[in-house]
């Protein structure tokens, strides 16, 4: 279908939908989406007077459609109180977002894959593989995120969990590449296998607050041809 698809019944489980250049609108809790396909679309779960916690998306993909993309669109995934496993996400210029945390509580997000990519339209473009804007506690598993600026347009970083009143981070199990920083982190939290691929940033590797993670470890690497990453050496906090 093409449009807004709204979800609001409790509880429902939702399979084999796609819909194109439209909204996948979901306004009741514990809703999950099983092998969704959104094209040229978001999937929202906040977009009415309250968040609709408990969203479960799980082995479905959100990619651009043939429309040009912009600065001015929405994150992939948005708001917050939602699980993503096995996600795809690829070819928009916004990724996951985690926001609304008195209202919709954490994110969870595993083992999926994001690339972002630069607005097609660009004139101030901050996008994001995960962001965090008033987010709540966020665990990332065993997931990817690749950010390719194809036309000098910018953008933040693979991987944006600032000082922004958000709460915490679990990561055990992140690939970052591409932009300013591939990595910034400015929440209390725990990193456990953090990789880095080599050469990706435009600045340096890291920006992050490390007075305040508990637990550190990560790694420079490069990729090999399975898409497995290789270390090349250790990589500090600071």
């Amino acid at each position: 279908m093409t449009g807004t698809y709204t979800i609001n019944t409790p509880g429902a489980v939702v399979e084999d939908l796609r819909v194109t250049n439209g909204t996948i609108n979901v306004t009741a809790r514990n809703v999950t989406l099983r092998r969704v396909q959104a094209v040229g679309s978001v999937i929202a779960n906040y977009t009415s007077a309250t968040c609709a916690t408990g969203l479960v998306i799980e082995d479905s993909e959100i990619v651009r459609g043939t429309a040009p993309t912009t600065d001015e669109a929405w994150p992939a995934v948005t708001s917050g109180g939602y699980t993503a496993r096995n996600v795809l996400i690829d070819g928009v210029p916004e990724g996951f977002r985690a926001q609304g945390r008195s209202a919709c509580g954490g994110v969870g997000i595993y083992d999926s894959y994001v690339r972002v990519v630069s607005p097609d339209v660009c004139t101030d473009w901050h996008g994001d593989g995960i962001q965090g804007y008033g987010g709540g506690a966020l665990t990332v598993r065993k997931t990817v995120i690749d950010f390719v600026d194809t036309n000098n347009c910018g953008g933040t970083a693979p991987f944006f969990y600032p000082d922004q009143d958000n709460t915490s981070v679990d990561i055990d199990g992140l690939v970052v590449s591409g932009g300013g920083y591939p990595f910034r982190l400015g929440t209390p939290g725990t990193v456990r296998n953090l990789y880095v691929v080599d050469r990706s940033w435009v600045f340096g590797p890291l920006d992050v607050r490390c007075n305040l993670v508990t637990q550190w470890q990560a790694a420079i690497v490069t990729m090999d041809s399975a898409g497995q990453p290789r270390p090349v050496r250790d990589l500090p906090c600071g």
